[in-house]
């Protein structure tokens, strides 16, 4: 029976041999649409093919080409073939109701080419295996997803109410608080609208909410835009001031945000991981909003104790927020620094005395509070330090002139010695354990001062080779005035002398009485002083000293040589300039004759440390080791003879030890000739 509901799609039409010249040969395939699954994205189609001629014609008499098919593929179990013939005229059905499911696309549409072969073989008409494709666009599925909006409300520290709405009316209800990774069905109630409150969340979190609802009608889902809401949380610190520790008033500004006013907070305040203080009892308004905490006086002094020796941190202000004894949300920090100033912690001092804690010099003045340059040690006695705001003092320092001396105690300090004469600035300085400092000066009365001196000295023998000895010297002191008096003087003129070969001087001898003192000014002669051996040599040490005794003593040593005759005549010896001849005819020096100098120095030349370049003194040596690099002629011992007759003009002969070889050269002008060796023969 013909098929009926659907719709024929012409795909061939040829004219026949026959009948009339307008008579065609049609082919139709045939779809009709059985049902669609709106759910599934389905249509299940049914599927034809018939001809049409109005001349009659038995379709079996042509045999077939090809096996005839019609589906929506071209083999497989939806392509549907057939071998059925036909004959007479009019509409000829070649196959029939052939079902097939197709699925649409994801937003319901389907265009879907149906495919189709007549296995016909007419040599009357153009019916030669005609084949092909014919495409069919099905009716639309509403795959359309509904529209969801949402809005929330009732937030509070653990969670929020959602309230959601649909275009359509959907039967799966969802939402996500973390932008739609994961999902939670909230109802299955088949409505334009649901509801959820959320009450297990963390507080002062924020997270980004969706909701999706499934189309009850083709349970597609529609999904939201994405919201972000923050449960509510402990207060958030934004920023803190600079504190000031020492004030009178400690306040401490806060820019906070607070979320839920009923919430008691507290203030912690922390240095690295150590919690200095705590101050609770803290309600603020909502908002955002700078807040103001003012320490109590126990609060005050335990910041500043926790400071005692720094002067500044940084701190970290540690909000926390508790509804009754529970803590809501973390706990929010930020850092400032807390500082100390100067100004208010600074210690104080009030003044020191000072000395002369030298004995000798104090004697001198009569006055400790007068010091002698050089020479007095000043001592400093700090008065009452007092430390600020928890600190302690922890050093005590006087300075003068580039001198300083430090404790702890507080007790006497020792500077020292002042260099400076004049009017002299004192300094003590006390530090607290914070580092801040606090000073004091005073200036003192330092006397000029320098320890005795001669301007002239002479100590001799008479005639200088008689055993007595002549002493004569002038020189000053210093002048040590205190309120118009001059308080210094000569104390000691002594001297001591011992033999240059003996280790010990001998006691002092005073020649204070023989001195003339006149002011601060002394002088003394004596040409019969004492008597020493002429044959001997000794020394001899003089000593002056003003009121400071031995602190300042002038001490001034002479060599005084033996006696030395120009001529000493002894038993069958002549001596020149010695006194002691050893020869009949023993001069100490150089002989010149007619100008010239005589033959006379023997000595000795070591190669590895004397240049021959540099031996020019006439007389005869012995090179106990030679060297080239010393520009001796050899590296063989032997004798140098040097020869000087003219001052312009020096000879060197240098023999070697065995009498073998001779070498010469000479120095005219300044400048060293090269050696000349000349050979020996030997005598038999």
């Amino acid at each position: 029976m013909a098929m009926t509901g659907g719709t024929a799609y012409l795909v061939k039409s040829e004219k026949t041999n026959y009948g009339s010249n307008s008579w065609t040969t049609d082919l139709y395939i045939y779809v009709k649409v059985i049902s669609q699954n709106v759910i599934a994205n389905c249509s299940t189609i049914a599927l034809g093919m018939y001809v049409y001629s109005k001349y009659s014609i038995a379709w079996s008499d042509f045999g077939t080409n090809g096996t005839s098919y019609i589906g929506t593929a071209t083999s497989g179990s939806n392509c549907f073939t057939f071998t059925n013939g036909q004959s007479g005229s009019g509409t000829k059905w070649l196959i029939e109701d052939k079902q097939v499911t197709v699925y649409h696309n994801s937003n319901g549409t389907l265009t879907l080419p149906i495919y189709w072969h007549w296995g016909v073989n007419s040599p009357w008409g153009q019916y030669t295996g005609p084949s092909g494709s014919y495409n069919v666009t099905l009716s639309t599925i509403d795959r359309a997803a509904p529209t969801v909006t949402f809005s929330v409300s009732a937030i509070t520290a653990n969670g929020f109410k959602i309230s959601a709405n649909s275009t359509s009316t959907a039967d799966i209800w969802q939402y996500s608080t973390n932008g739609g990774s994961t999902w939670t069905t909230f109802s299955t109630t088949a409505s334009t609208s649901a509801s959820v409150t959320l009450s297990s969340l963390s507080p002062n979190t924020n997270y980004t909410v969706k909701v999706r609802a499934r189309r009850q009608h083709n349970q597609v889902y529609g999904t939201s835009g994405s919201s972000t809401v923050k449960t509510l949380g402990g207060a958030v610190v934004n920023s803190v001031n600079t504190v000031t520790a020492d004030n009178a008033r400690v306040t401490i500004t806060l820019n906070v945000t607070v979320y839920e006013p009923s919430y008691i907070n507290s203030l912690a305040i922390k240095s690295r991981n150590t919690t200095i203080l705590t101050v609770t009892g803290l309600s603020w308004s909502k908002g955002t909003a700078n807040r103001t905490v003012t320490l109590t006086s126990a609060q005050r002094i335990t910041l500043l104790n926790a400071m005692a020796s720094i002067k500044s941190f940084t701190g970290t202000f540690a909000v926390s927020s508790y509804s009754g004894s529970t803590q809501i949300g973390s706990t929010s920090s930020k850092t400032a620094t807390v500082l100390t100033t100067a100004t208010n912690s600074a210690p104080t001092i009030s003044g020191f005395t000072y000395a002369d804690s030298y004995t000798t010099t104090k004697n001198l003045t009569g006055n400790d509070q007068l010091f002698v340059q050089d020479y007095s040690t000043l001592k400093v006695t700090p008065g009452t330090a007092t430390a600020k705001n928890g600190a302690s003092i922890s050093n005590y320092t006087a300075s003068c002139n580039g001198l300083s001396s430090s404790n702890t105690t507080g007790s006497a300090l020792s500077v020292g010695k002042i260099a400076k004469s004049g009017s002299v600035t004192v300094t003590l300085t006390v530090t607290d354990s914070r580092g801040y400092t606090a000073s004091v000066s005073q200036t003192i009365t330092v006397i000029p001062y320098a320890k005795p001196k001669v301007s002239s000295v002479t100590l001799r023998r008479t005639n200088d080779i008689e055993a007595e000895m002549q002493l004569k010297f002038s020189g000053s002191i210093s002048a040590v005035t205190v309120d118009g008096t001059q308080k210094n003087s000569v104390v000691y003129v002594r001297y001591r002398y011992k033999k240059t070969s003996e280790s010990s001087y001998g006691s002092y001898t005073s020649i204070y009485s023989g001195t003339t003192k006149n002011g601060t000014s002394f002088s003394y002669s004596n040409l019969e002083l004492c008597n020493l051996d002429a044959n001997s040599s000794y020394d001899f040490h003089l000593q002056i000293q003003d009121k400071l005794y031995s602190l300042s003593s002038l001490d001034l040593y002479f060599t005084v040589p033996q006696g030395t005759p120009l001529i000493a005549l002894r038993k069958k010896k002549v001596g020149i300039n010695t006194p002691d001849p050893q020869a009949t005819l023993d001069v100490d020096g150089n002989i010149h004759m007619n100008g010239v100098n005589v033959h006379g120095k023997m000595g000795r030349v070591d190669g590895s440390t004397t240049d021959l370049n540099n031996v020019k003194t006439p007389g005869y040596y012995f090179a106990y080791s030679a060297s080239t690099e010393k520009h001796f002629p050899t590296t063989t011992i032997g004798m140098l003879e040097v020869f000087l007759p003219e001052s312009y003009f020096i000879q060197q002969r240098y023999t070697v030890y065995n009498g073998s070889r001779m070498y010469i050269r000479g120095n005219y002008g300044g400048t060293w000739s090269s050696w000349h060796t000349v050979s020996l023969t030997t005598v038999t």
